[in-house]
């Protein structure tokens, strides 16, 4: 499969490229510092915080979006990169959960969501597999805080939202090769252009690969997006979009702390098996109809389905013998997951006058089915274990164990429905009043395939926001909302039967804030205040500290800041900083309280600048990030050290039609915990890199 998949997937490359032939070159533009002036981010609409087309200036919640131009510039490759740059939310990815990040206090995939052009992929065993990387996309929203009147649950600490490039008539045509050391390569293609008298196509494919940072940590990545858009008339547009992707990241779960801490001496060290596996194949096919019934209401219908396959086969934990200067190695793990997702949203949505004032509104349903098949080694809780010396080993095999052979545990069926209804009214031309409520109705069906048990459960969440903008002055807004949201304690969709007597967590949020377009086009400024309390998440029963429980609590409360300065023609300054205090209020485990301590995987500072000059043909940037102090156990006695990591790179305009530049990752070498795998096993980031990329466009 995955050789007639990349036959196809080169095939498509040479096709493309030959199409960029026939293109005619564009009117010539000359490139000035002013390519450095965006428009403001606070006047545009964004699709991630409210289905009412209002701007981020309009909307009452903090609302973040990096567009493709910024990503190029900054050389992100993956999403995770992008995303751990903006205001507040820091990268906690590994091997087990794919895409993982924290946010306010929160974190994970059952608290964070993910999505492509505002369509969710529900989580399975807490794990976002796609998208992973930024070729194709033309901007990625960030919403912070409670998402679940627009997403549904596992949303209380943000949403992640992914915009693809949409087709157009006009012919155009983009590509990048790029080579770094370590063996690491990079390509994608895109294309863009007319389809007979009434449509448009794009489509636009990546490859990316190489050895990575540690030893035998070899990774691809290949993908194929496609677009079809039809517009009949006036009124009427239809979209299609067809992806496929296959990704391998390199199978390192971190390294085993010597008495508490990381050796320095075990940077490259990756003490997985040789044939260890991890693979994602993804699927997926959309269809979406937007109606102008007139001119203020429309009717939009998004049909999508989604088929994921993952493969984990991997020895995972690892613990360091200081006297003898031996790893034990436990935890021989094979994970399968079948995955597919059906659903449809219908939405109407209307602009017009109520009562002499302006009034947006929108409702609709949304039904999705998802269908699990989980396969895996461990149903019988056997293990083998194997230990190699620090350096100088031998990997050794994944069948040299003797384990439970890998068979299907379980199927789950999760149906869920849901009612959302949007309004957002000008009282006055500077007073906005928003709500938004949202009744989820969800039935998991779980059947064992070993024991034969089975269990059927139903939840019901319902989830509002109420908030209000006042334009003080043009350009400057003054907002505050309350919402609720809510959690599961974990991932719906493939929910375990010593899970199914839990019900949902509920989180409530109050937030506060001021955004600011600055005079003459210099910037924006962002600011934002909130307190996001949760309820009922796990903890020990007082009375019998053998049985898990809920009625524990966890809170966050915070300020973040974000500016974009424009201080002269040829300089650009992107600046964000967030500071929170996350704790547990009421937490038992094993015998002792955890209250006041801070919540694993959450760091309470996060900074991120971006410098970019530029001049004639010529540009450079330089960036940092600063992730502070965490804890990989509530008890706050295992803690990765904060860290800052220095980026920078250097542009050079050859031509109106290509760009070479250079970029340099992590400058100073910093070594450094990204997450956690166990309390006493840290994944480490990135060492130093360097790669030169050619971008091309017509």
């Amino acid at each position: 499969m995955k050789r007639t998949a990349m036959a196809s997937l080169t095939g498509l490359l040479f096709s493309v490229s030959a199409y960029a032939e026939d293109i005619q070159p564009l009117e010539e533009v000359e490139v000035s510092a002013q390519h450095l002036k965006p428009e403001s981010r606070l006047n545009q609409p964004l699709a991630t915080a409210s289905r009412l087309g209002l701007t981020a200036l309009e909307t009452p919640a903090s609302i973040e979006a990096v567009d493709a131009d910024t990503l190029r510039r900054r050389g992100d490759v993956s999403i995770r990169e992008a995303v751990s740059r903006t205001t507040g939310i820091s990268d906690i990815s590994n091997l087990g959960v794919g895409n993982a990040f924290s946010a306010r206090g929160f974190s994970g995939n059952d608290s964070i969501g993910q999505a492509e052009d505002g369509v969710r992929l529900l989580t399975a065993a807490s794990t976002i597999t796609f998208p992973s990387d930024t070729w194709g996309y033309e901007r990625i929203e960030v919403l912070r805080g409670p998402a679940s009147v627009l997403f549904g649950t596992g949303t209380v600490g943000g949403i992640i939202n992914s915009i693809r490039k949409a087709p157009s008539r006009d012919a155009s045509f983009e590509a990048l090769a790029g080579w770094g050391t370590r063996g690491e390569y990079r390509a994608g293609v895109g294309g863009t252009g007319a389809v007979g008298e009434i449509g448009a196509f794009r489509i636009d494919a990546s490859a990316t690969g190489g050895n990575g940072y540690v030893d035998r940590g070899e990774h691809q990545s290949r993908k194929l997006m496609s677009g079809l858009q039809l517009v009949p008339s006036d009124h009427l547009r239809v979209d299609f979009t067809f992806d496929h992707s296959e990704d391998s990241p390199t199978t390192y779960t971190g390294i085993p702390l010597r008495d508490g801490r990381i050796d320095s001496r075990l940077r490259q060290q990756n003490y997985n098996v040789n044939d260890s596996a991890m693979d994602f194949a993804d699927d997926r096919l959309r269809a979406k109809v937007e109606w102008d019934m007139s001119d203020s209401l429309k009717l939009t219908n998004i049909s999508y389905w989604f088929n994921s396959r993952r493969h984990w086969r991997n020895l995972e934990y690892y613990a360091l013998d200081s006297a003898s200067n031996t790893v034990t190695r436990s935890g021989y793990t094979e994970i399968k997951h079948q995955l597919k997702q059906l659903g449809n949203r219908l939405e109407l949505a209307s602009v017009a006058d109520a009562f002499g004032h302006r009034n947006r509104w929108a409702m609709g349903w949304e039904t999705t089915r998802v269908d699990l098949r989980y396969i895996d080694n461990f149903y019988a809780g056997t293990d083998g274990t194997s230990t190699v010396p620090i350096k100088g080993f031998a990997p050794g095999y994944y069948a040299d164990a003797t384990l439970d052979p890998t068979i299907p545990e379980y199927k789950a069926r999760t149906l869920q429905n849901a009612l959302f209804v949007e309004d957002a009214l000008d009282l006055t031309d500077r007073l906005k009043l928003t709500a938004g409520v949202r009744q989820d109705w969800i039935n998991v069906d779980h059947q064992n395939f070993i024991t034969g048990a089975s269990f059927d459960k139903d939840y019901s969440p319902f989830s509002y926001r109420l908030g209000t903008v006042f334009t003080a002055a043009p350009g400057l807004a003054v907002y505050g909302q309350y919402s609720q949201g809510s959690d599961p304690v974990s991932s719906i969709v493939s929910l375990r039967p010593r899970n199914k007597g839990y019900k949902l967590t509920t989180a409530r949020q109050a937030e506060v804030g001021i955004k600011h377009m600055l005079d003459n086009g210099k910037g924006d400024v962002t600011l934002a205040l909130y307190h996001i309390a949760k309820d009922d998440i796990l903890t020990r029963d007082p009375a019998d500290q053998r049985l898990t429980v809920q009625g524990g609590k966890q809170s966050s409360r915070g300020v973040e800041l974000s500016t974009l300065l424009l201080p002269s023609a040829h300089w650009r300054v992107d600046a964000n900083m967030a500071l929170l205090k996350a704790r547990y209020d009421e937490l038992l485990e094993n015998g002792a309280s955890r209250a006041g301590n801070t919540p694993t995987n959450v760091p309470e500072k996060v900074a991120n600048a971006w410098v970019y000059y530029q001049r004639g043909d010529w540009s450079m940037g330089a960036g940092a990030r600063l992730v502070g102090q965490r804890y990989a156990d509530t008890a706050n006695t295992s803690v990765m050290p904060g860290y800052t990591v220095y980026d920078a790179n250097i542009a050079w305009r050859a031509n109106r039609h290509t760009t070479l530049r250079l970029n340099a990752r992590n400058l100073g070498d910093k070594l450094y915990a990204s997450t956690y795998y166990d309390t006493s096993q840290f994944i480490l980031g990135p060492s130093r890199s360097l790669e030169l990329t050619a971008e091309i466009s017509y």
